[in-house]
């Protein structure tokens, strides 16, 4: 009897050794899969390049994005009546009434989308580069928005036409070809300017084939996520921003304050 007794202690030890090792082994090859996993991806997010060449940003996580669709009221986009109706304490006249608008210091949302190449690109990846970001918003049927694409294209001069051009705005030609500073066109109409229909990918791809600029990315605003952010009234509109994503201003038509900013000039 107390063989046997002592014959299952035993058994019983090592049935619960076993199965405590297997536990551990099962643990440790969790963690090295796990190890292996995060290696892998480390190694595909450091090996990943865009088709179009664009910059990658491994800190674009790191970035607070406040979000597009902030919550009414108080968010931007939203109606109303004052300042302090605003999260941002900036209500402006809108000619379709008063909106929270961005500002001066506020932080430009995370967009991700299609560029001219078919291939999802996100707006973050142009922080961190040490380079300030010109960011417009445009539209295939918006005149001023082709004599920009061609001049900076093609350095059509058609563009000196136009009342609002000034020839201290040359050289920022020469800043995006030469990698100085960034410009990022979302398009967010497509030609047809009477049904105000939403660019698409092959907007943005038609784009580029008519204006083959290997130094700006054309991206689709399909969903007007941008837009209903700056509300622009005039095209093309220009704003700047700086490596971190903060507003260094903001306009939602035109593009004189990020010019007259970027040639050092004064109004």
């Amino acid at each position: 009897m107390f063989k046997e007794s002592t014959m299952n202690i035993i058994i019983n030890s090592k049935s619960y050794y076993v199965m405590q090792m297997g536990i551990i082994m099962a643990l440790v090859l969790s963690l090295s899969c796990q190890g292996q996993k995060e290696e892998v991806n480390k190694t595909v997010e450091s090996s990943f390049s865009y088709k179009g060449g664009w910059p990658i940003n491994p800190k674009s996580d790191e970035i607070e994005d406040p979000g597009y669709n902030l919550p009414c009221p108080g968010g931007t986009g939203c109606e109303c009546r004052s300042d302090a109706d605003c999260d941002n304490q900036n209500c402006k006249a809108h000619p379709k009434g008063n909106y929270c608008v961005p500002k001066i210091g506020d932080l430009m949302p995370r967009f991700e989308t299609v560029d001219q190449f078919g291939e999802s690109v996100d707006l973050y990846d142009f922080a961190n580069q040490g380079k300030m970001i010109l960011i417009e918003l445009s539209a295939a049927w918006c005149s001023p928005c082709n004599d920009l694409s061609a001049w900076l294209t093609n350095d059509d001069q058609k563009i000196t036409q136009n009342r609002w051009w000034k020839d201290r705005y040359f050289p920022i030609r020469d800043m995006i070809q030469n990698g100085e500073i960034f410009l990022v066109n979302f398009m967010f109409e497509g030609n047809d300017k009477l049904n105000k229909v939403s660019a698409t990918p092959n907007d943005v791809a038609s784009w580029y084939e008519k204006y083959p600029d290997p130094h700006v990315p054309v991206l689709a605003d399909e969903y007007r996520f941008l837009h209903s952010w700056v509300k622009p009234t005039g095209l093309p509109c220009i704003f700047l921003v700086d490596e971190n994503m903060r507003l260094i201003n903001y306009t939602n038509r035109g593009l004189a304050d990020a010019f007259l900013y970027l040639t050092k000039s004064t109004k």
